[in-house]
């Protein structure tokens, strides 16, 4: 059975939920185009339901985000990410070349907020949530440019964490016992789904 790298999680076959791997996100039928695939240029995990869900929470800003102040957080995420998972997570990009002027009025890119949810999921299931105490923030309550200021600092402070680093990419005792039998269809949480293809 396939383990996500990032959180331990089992991902299971489609064939063992006896399920149709078109509809499980495996192969489609012949000529037929995959489902949920996303238009040219839009990342596939934003087409995602449960990921479409977590996106649609984030909150409008107070006053719109500062271009500036996104991008280093945008920059500090990746190079957080980076340090932990060794290079084995993909980085995450947010295009703002087309906004006109300096301002974001909008929330936070999705590019953005799955993954800020995604880390603070997963600092809240490790050793007990130790590490939330540590260096959690609510992205949540991300909705201006102090906000995103402190997120960044957070995600800096995260970044030389090496006992974090090992925490978030070994399996727990918990996901390896797991990953020995197939969930049952719906058996996840969509936190838990979220988490998965968020930092996948």
């Amino acid at each position: 059975m396939p383990i996500d790298p990032a959180t331990g999680a089992p991902l299971p076959y489609p064939e063992d939920q006896g399920m149709d791997p078109a509809m499980a996100g495996g192969m489609p039928p012949e000529g037929m185009p995959p489902e949920g695939m996303p238009p040219e240029g839009m990342p596939q995990d934003e087409m995602a339901p449960d990921l479409a869900q977590v996106a649609a929470q984030a909150p409008m800003p107070e006053k719109p985000f500062t271009i500036k102040a996104l991008e280093t957080l945008v920059k500090q995420f990746n190079e957080t990410v980076d340090k932990l998972s060794g290079g084995a997570l993909p980085q995450v990009e947010v295009d703002f070349s087309g906004v006109d002027g300096k301002k974001w009025p909008d929330p936070l890119p999705p590019q953005i907020f799955v993954p800020l949810i995604a880390i603070n999921e997963a600092l809240k299931v490790i050793e007990d949530g130790k590490f939330h105490d540590k260096y959690g923030f609510d992205p949540l309550e991300v909705v201006n440019d102090v906000g995103v200021r402190k997120a960044t600092a957070q995600l800096n402070r995260m970044a030389g964490d090496k006992k974090l680093a090992k925490a978030l990419m070994e399996p727990t005792e918990e996901s390896v016992e797991a990953a020995s039998a197939p969930p049952s269809p719906g058996e996840f949480a969509e936190d838990d789904e979220a988490l998965a293809e968020g930092l996948a």
